[in-house]
């Protein structure tokens, strides 16, 4: 499936979402009491990037303080500045306007300082009301006690309650049947690709590649030589992915299971990686890519926005670097091609979850408010302002996101998206797994020689840790 964006119909629906009031759009929030206003060309870091630290100056530790006689409550993250925290403080004071108890205040740290100082509070006993933590780890935390159970606050709110959330996200709550947090923000990968080149090269600019094998055909298409037989444009660049990320993409399969059950080597995933290998690494030489991809960056030497690829696969939340560095670009959207014809178009994500460590000091305030953010309502807001796929099933399919062609398309991959876990039976098994990836792409050893051993080395993982 394809869709086809328009950047200035974009930029007028960014406009639009910003401007909603609230008796419209989310009912129960106020933007006019606002005590800041969103940077201009606001920061887009957030569940789409799990890796970068936030950017700018800090206010480290920093929070509001609370008035009269309500319950102070403290939020930590790393949403130090640009649009994330402009929408999480106004969220927080959207919280304190709607009732008269509780007020929380906004604190953060950097990125990965947050979950250290937050480690420490918690075992001396003076954790943080709510936190944002990597949805990855809830299992770790709540195994550690670091996390509050929260199944008997879910079970006061009636039956399914937790049917709001995207199964997959929910099931990463879960320890030994009880949950440990709600699912905040998640994301997909999606192909983005360039109409115009495919109109040069004489391809449907309507019609993306559906099929791993399409996606090659049409790469060999969009390939542009320099006259020094040096490339000027590659078609498709598979690089711009993860190695694990392709893996999962194949068969929709994490590494393990919460059974134990590990899927290293798994057809797919061997196919998967003898595609990549062959119609790529072999087929340009490794030398050739690694000297291609050098020249990439961000901002306007992001390869999709140089032109430099004519075919991209990143996070929904990305098309604003090219709707900021290439707003004249004509291009489209697309689910991930199936690995064979038929399949199913598989995506990876992962995300962020909202917990109340353990030992807090209020947790019906904490939850409250914890409720309170995952709300359809609050959702939206955050999805129109900072454009991350949110977890709230509801808030995903609102109308006034739908007219974003991204959110769109990440709500079709959603389904069919794999969020994977770092589970206790296999901690680490993607950082064990990568390096025979890696051997792979170097030609040191076949796909299914580097997934068998991989796979001997995930298992021994599982059972050392039973």
């Amino acid at each position: 499936m394809k869709i086809k964006l328009n950047l200035m119909e974009e930029k007028g629906m960014r406009k639009k979402l910003i401007g909603l009031s609230i008796a419209t759009a989310l009912g129960i929030m106020s933007l006019t009491a606002c005590k800041s206003q969103p940077a201009e060309n606001a920061d887009t870091k957030g569940a789409a990037d799990t890796t970068v630290q936030a950017e700018g100056t800090k206010e480290e530790g920093t929070a509001k303080e609370a008035s009269g006689d309500r319950v102070k409550l403290e939020i930590w993250d790393w949403w130090g500045d640009g649009q994330y925290k402009y929408v999480i403080e106004q969220l927080c004071q959207n919280f304190n306007e709607s009732q008269d108890q509780y007020e929380v205040v906004h604190v953060n740290y950097p990125w990965g300082d947050v979950w250290t100082k937050a480690l420490a509070a918690t075992a001396a006993g003076n954790p943080p009301d709510v936190i944002i933590q990597d949805i990855r780890t809830v299992t770790h935390r709540a195994e550690a006690k670091q996390a509050t159970d929260l199944t008997d606050l879910i079970a006061k709110e009636g039956d399914g309650f937790t049917d709001q959330f995207y199964p997959q996200l929910m099931d990463a709550m879960m320890y030994e049947g009880h949950a440990y947090g709600l699912p905040y923000v998640t994301d997909t990968r999606i192909l983005y690709y360039d109409k115009d080149a495919f109109a040069e090269a004489g391809l449907d600019p309507e019609a993306p590649p559906e099929t791993w094998a399409q996606l090659v055909e049409y790469a060999r298409k969009l390939d542009v030589k320099k006259d020094n037989g040096s490339y000027e444009r590659l078609g498709f660049f598979p690089g711009t992915l993860e190695w694990n990320a392709w893996a999962f993409t194949a068969d929709g399969k994490d590494y393990t299971d919460a059974d134990g059950n590990v899927y290293v080597n798994t057809p797919e995933k061997v196919k998967m990686f003898e595609n990549i290998y062959n119609d790529f690494y072999q087929y340009y030489g490794k030398k050739e890519l690694d000297s291609f991809s050098a020249e990439f960056g961000n901002g306007m030497t992001n390869p999709f926005v140089a032109g430099k690829v004519a075919m991209w696969v990143n996070t929904p939340t990305e098309f604003t670097k090219v709707r900021d560095y290439a707003p004249d670009k004509n291009y489209g959207v697309a689910l991930l091609p199936s690995l064979e014809d038929g399949g199913e178009h598989y995506s990876w994500g992962g995300g962020f979850s909202v917990e109340i460590p353990y030992g807090a000091k209020d947790t019906e305030g904490s939850w409250e408010f914890v409720k309170f953010i995952t709300s359809k309502e609050s959702q939206i807001y955050w999805a129109s302002q900072v454009y991350d796929t949110v977890a709230n099933i509801e808030a995903s399919q609102d109308p006034s996101l739908m007219e974003i062609p991204v959110f769109k398309m990440a709500l079709e991959a959603m389904p069919t998206t794999v969020v994977t876990q770092d589970r206790l039976t296999a901690p680490g098994a993607s950082d064990i797994v990568l390096p025979y990836l890696d051997e792979i792409i170097l030609g040191s050893k076949t796909p299914q020689e580097a997934l068998d051993e991989a796979q001997a080395q995930v298992e021994q993982l599982v059972s050392d840790n039973k």
